[in-house]
């Protein structure tokens, strides 16, 4: 195989025993939108370790310079270690950039949790290590902006993450890839200033978005939330202040994590400062991975976390071309039931085929925390609210069937109606038209498309 010529190839389809630098190419090991992995050994030691080589598609990809950077200044455990880097020449005489390092053998973020799923304390010290990973990055004032399930590995020997894909990262001084209002990264992952950002500057040529730890931490915040949940944080509607500032109020949680029934409910708090629509408020990688110790072994009891697929939901804003404007379009509701209102802390999802991985590549972020409200004094209910009278079915609630079943698994039959029971305050249950009932809030289940009754809560802004 010495002989095979690499002229008289494409960088996508490097057959078995392609020379590419110092190595040759063993098998192809996976292909995005700007390179092919390979795994490879050294050309004259067939039974050296593997590496994974990665090549450009694309001739002179500056992408490849960057991650070459990146890699270069960043040294953790969960972080892959540059070995080499060069480049590769084609048929045609163009140069396609390549770099190499170490192979990690296992598999994406949310397979190996589908595939096996791990024990609380597993994932609370996956988080940490990613944590300790953009810790690195942003020390030196870089941020990888595209943190994602399908850009983390699980190694199989020792079921440590690895932080993968640094070719959209960005460090001081690198040179701009992308026009001004360009969001590299995913969709998914891009945290609430970016998309207010597009929002408000839309059409605006010389705007610039300048992406910061935050980002990354946000998109960490996502990762969790789908690591916990199986599904991902949506965000409110933006509306305009009275300025003419576009704002989100805040972002909703899948029920298992507005409600606190992950398995691991000290991950909540962190979770939720993560997704704040506050960039201010997410505090810094290396805080977080500080608070990510461990807290006390895995009990027995413990049972690993679920592997529930992504629910998909229907409905999501995204900036539309529009003359004028790069408002979201909102399209519907979940197929299941529609989600009340949380208070700000999380944030939304583009529609998501079960186990499909990470959709499109586009997306950045800030940081924040969530301000926990006081109690109110045993006893005590909102105004309005009477604790011992049975809730009142409003107009367009399920009613149970003739056998006195609800629809859903998580409501509950109370006064010939169907509610949803929450661990709400009175307050936050009265703002989210639920009524209290003997200390527990239970909410109205009104079906997608039903006009559901007023609440006292704020008004969206037209």
């Amino acid at each position: 195989m010495d002989s095979l010529s690499s002229l008289a190839l494409h960088p996508a389809l490097l057959p078995p025993g392609t020379r590419v630098g110092a190595w040759r190419v063993q098998a192809l090991a996976g292909q995005g939108a700007h390179g092919a992995v390979y795994r490879a050994v050294l050309r004259h030691n067939e039974h050296s370790s593997p590496v994974a080589l990665k090549l450009a598609l694309h001739p002179d990809d500056p992408r490849f310079a960057r991650e070459v950077v990146l890699l270069s200044r960043s040294e953790h455990p969960s972080i892959p270690r540059l070995v080499d880097h060069g480049s590769w020449q084609s048929a045609s005489g163009t140069l396609h950039p390549f770099l190499v390092m170490d192979w990690v053998e296992g598999e994406p973020l949310y397979e190996q949790a589908r595939h096996h799923p791990p024990a609380p304390a597993r994932v609370r010290q996956w988080l940490a290590q990613l944590a300790q990973a953009l810790a690195v990055l942003h020390a030196q004032g870089a941020v990888h902006r595209d943190l994602k399930g399908d850009n983390v590995l699980v190694r199989r020997e020792d079921e440590r993450v690895m932080l993968m894909d640094f070719g959209t990262g960005l460090y001081p001084g690198a040179a701009a890839l992308t026009p001004a209002m360009g969001f590299p990264g995913t969709p998914l992952y891009r945290s609430p200033e970016s998309w207010l950002f597009e929002i408000q500057f839309h059409g605006d040529t010389s705007a610039l978005y300048r992406p910061s730890a935050a980002d990354d931490l946000y998109s960490l915040g996502v990762t969790a939330c789908r690591l916990l949940t199986g599904e991902y944080p949506e965000l409110w509607e933006p509306f305009r202040d009275e300025h003419g500032t576009w704002r989100l109020k805040g972002v909703r949680l899948p029920r298992t994590l507005r409600n606190n029934l992950i398995l691991e409910p000290s991950l909540r708090p962190l979770i939720l400062r993560l997704l704040s629509v506050h960039p201010e408020q997410r505090g810094t990688a290396a805080q977080l991975a500080q608070e990510l110790e461990p807290v006390s072994p895995v009990r027995p009891s413990q049972r690993p976390l679920g592997t529930r697929a992504p629910r998909r939901h229907a409905w999501l804003w995204l900036p539309t071309a529009a003359a004028g404007l790069a408002l979201a379009v909102w399209e519907g509701r979940s197929a299941s039931y529609e989600q009340p209102p949380e208070p700000p802390s999380v944030a939304r999802a583009e529609p998501v085929k079960p186990d499909s991985p990470d959709a499109g590549t586009a997306g950045l972020g800030d940081a924040a925390t969530v301000a926990v409200q006081d109690k109110p004094p045993s006893g005590s209910t909102a105004e309005g609210m009477i604790e011992d009278t049975l809730p009142e079915p409003q107009p367009g609630q399920i009613r149970p069937d003739e056998k006195g079943r609800c629809p859903g698994r998580w409501l509950v039959v109370l006064n010939g109606a169907c509610w949803e029971e929450t661990s709400w305050e009175p307050e936050q249950c009265q703002e989210h038209g639920g009524q209290m009932f003997k200390g527990t809030c239970y909410v109205p289940f009104i079906p997608p498309g039903r006009k559901r009754p007023p609440t006292s809560g704020p008004l969206k802004n037209p």
